[in-house]
């Protein structure tokens, strides 16, 4: 078995397409591969495992002999990208990532004004690039951004905005930098935000640091648009160990209360989302967001054991909806099946969603119970 058998584009297509079915994770464990950390290959504007995708190309080349298995040939320049460029596919390298390197969040404090002088004295940058929008201090894994709302006029005119948590942003032109910030988490990157409203807001042209940001999603190129979310203060939850935990609430009542327990192993229970995904055309009952790392199995009434990974106990849910619809403050009507929002969330970006009709799946038997929905909103008290 050689990578010489992956004679077709279409076979790569085939195993990025396979990827995207499954989802990232799901992805790589089914064929044991580890995360890529400095070559990836981008398609539509997606970043993805180089090594894994080429790998899981040869089974669809030779399906006789089947995938290529991680050990069985070496990732790198003479490898996998010279392969992948031979068959029409662009690959990016980000050799200078270094997520064992140290946050600089950590000697950063949200809410205080930095300069790019500041910065550079601090941080002993001698890197001009530290001008542009979205800068990589060498050896450490972070990425920042510097965003300012209201352009000079001799500036690129991108149209970013912030609303509370929300970061709506749009990336650079040549769109170098983007699949660092699609794939950021993957990564091990911590993203960065620096704000202003105007060049002119804070003395020496500084910015506000707000902190912590997370990818959600993008459209477009040239520039890309970006919708990022302020990471929430407390301890960050890590999806990779989920499924180590198991939440079993003694009551509803005290559901409520352990709500970031429920966070944390919601990604769990593989066959019950993976039931959910198939059920909803792997698409957010209530966003129609398609990304799959985005979309979580949500229990309509809480888990309380295997006999609640019923797919009619269940909805797909975007990650932001999902905590939302935890905490009680979304909801679904159970005779009109249409979105309810709560009052506080009504003057933000998801007031928007009030009245939305929830995507149902096609088959009755996979509908979500209009029993549990009723539970739920009167839980919610919506």
């Amino acid at each position: 078995m050689s990578l010489s058998d992956i004679s077709d584009p279409q076979f790569v297509l085939n195993a990025i397409e396979e990827c995207d079915r499954m989802g990232r994770e799901a992805f790589l464990l089914e064929y044991g591969y580890g995360a890529a950390r400095a070559y990836w290959l981008l398609h539509n504007g997606k970043p993805y495992d180089s090594k894994a995708i080429l790998g899981v190309a040869h089974k669809y080349a030779r399906p006789d002999l089947g995938a290529l298995g991680a050990h069985d040939f070496v990732g790198g320049d003479n490898t996998v990208r010279r392969k992948l460029i031979e068959l029409g596919f662009d690959v990016e390298v980000t050799t200078d990532v270094d997520a064992q390197g140290a946050r600089t969040s950590d000697s950063l404090s949200p809410g205080e004004v930095y300069t790019r002088k500041d910065l550079k004295e601090q941080f002993d940058i001698t890197d001009a690039t530290i001008n542009t929008g979205v800068f990589q201090p060498k050896g450490t894994p972070s990425i920042w951004l510097f965003v300012t709302e209201d352009k000079t006029a001799d500036r690129t005119q991108y149209k970013d905005r912030l609303e509370g948590d929300m970061l709506y942003w749009q990336g650079q032109l040549a769109g170098r930098k983007d699949a660092l910030i699609i794939n950021h988490k993957t990564r091990g990157l911590e993203l960065l935000v620096f704000f202003r409203k105007n060049k002119g807001e804070f003395a020496g042209a500084g910015f506000c640091y707000l902190g912590s940001f997370d990818y959600v999603e993008h459209s477009g190129s040239a520039p890309a648009s970006f919708v990022l979310r302020r990471q929430s203060p407390g301890p960050l939850i890590d999806a990779r160990t989920a499924d180590e935990g198991e939440f079993d609430p003694a009551n509803i009542d005290d559901a409520r209360k352990k709500v970031m327990r429920a966070i944390a192993v919601r990604r769990g229970q593989r066959a019950f989302r993976e039931a959910l995904l198939q059920a909803y055309d792997y698409r957010c009952a209530i966003t129609n967001c398609s990304i799959i790392d985005l979309l979580e199995a949500a229990h309509i009434h809480p888990y309380r054991g295997e006999d609640t990974n019923r797919v009619d106990n269940g909805l797909l849910l975007r990650t932001d909806i999902h905590t939302l619809f935890d905490c009680g403050l979304l909801a679904i009507d159970p005779e009109s099946m249409c979105v309810v929002v709560a009052d506080p969330l009504k003057s933000t970006e998801y007031g928007d969603l009030d009245g939305t009709a929830l995507r149902r799946p096609q088959s009755p038997e996979t509908a979500p119970s209009k029993k549990a929905l009723q539970s739920h909103r009167e839980e919610a008290k919506l």
